[in-house]
């Protein structure tokens, strides 16, 4: 039995501020840490449950969060930038249980939820598919859908878990913090949130074989940039409609073409000035 892991810092227990999320943050450290022991229980939580191997995604910031020497021997991790299948990476390795989405955050027009933001930090003001509105870990869900690979669980604030709940359906979640504002937050300790998050794999498991993939066929994307100038350049691309000032469309052929595309975006994004 093998499972996936996807992880991000922003819904990790403790974390609230942007000074926790870079290497020149004063507690990046301890964030990492943090990280690094909530993906270090779930694994560990899933092989007592009879998970053989896990792939794991480093999904936050330069992709390289996570401590490796912290990891079980079963546990392989794909790390830096770019990647096709962006913060999903792996799953497309051959056959998962399912998928699970650790520290997880809001989307970026959420108007609620801890460091809420999609996928290009603040270069994204939205991103929708078919219509509606998508955070990340809706996004992620339907790259693991197209390999037929359910999402599971996911962990972070409590905004952001009844906003994935509400996109993706009822999969366990745990709740590690309760949000107060865009950073602030009150939060459970490490060694709570880590025995809930070992409480809730064990639950997901439990639910795995009728947890069905979460699924969007022919995906149109539409990003809103929070300037204008990316949506004018990426509109000369073919394929490519500039809808308003801020707004692009692209019909994707499927969810692999649309992450592809995303990637595309952001790594073009950290490269120029808008």
């Amino acid at each position: 039995m093998r499972i996936y892991i996807s992880a991000d810092i922003e819904g990790i227990v403790g974390v609230v501020s942007r000074d926790q999320l870079m290497p020149e943050g004063f507690e990046y450290e301890n964030a990492r840490r943090w990280m690094t022991d909530t993906v270090v229980h779930a694994c560990e939580a899933a092989h007592e449950e009879g998970v053989e191997e896990v792939i794991l995604s480093d999904s936050h910031g330069n992709g390289e969060s996570i401590l490796i020497d912290r990891l079980p021997d079963y546990v392989q991790i794909v790390r830096s930038w770019p990647r096709p299948l962006m913060m999903m990476q792996g799953v497309e390795l051959g056959s998962f249980v399912g998928a699970m989405l650790l520290g997880y955050h809001a989307g970026a027009s959420h108007p609620g939820g801890v460091l809420s933001h999609t996928i290009g930090g603040t270069a994204f003001a939205e991103v929708r598919i078919n219509g509606v509105v998508m955070p990340e870990a809706g996004i992620n869900a339907a790259i693991a859908g197209h390999f037929d690979v359910p999402v599971l669980l996911a962990s972070g604030d409590n905004i952001a878990l009844d906003e994935i709940k509400a996109r993706i359906g009822d999969i366990v979640t745990v709740p590690v913090k309760q949000v107060y504002s865009t950073q602030s937050a009150i939060s459970l300790t490490p060694a709570v949130a880590h025995r809930r998050i070992r409480e809730g794999v064990k639950a997901a498991l439990a639910r795995a074989g009728a947890a069905k993939p979460f699924k969007l066929e022919n995906p149109t994307l539409e990003i809103v940039f929070r300037n204008r100038l990316p949506a004018e350049y990426l509109s000369y691309l073919k394929g490519v409609e500039r809808t308003d000032g801020y707004t692009i469309r692209y019909q994707g052929d499927d969810m692999i073409d649309v992450s592809r595309f995303i990637q595309f975006v952001v790594g073009y994004n950290s490269r120029l000035t808008f």
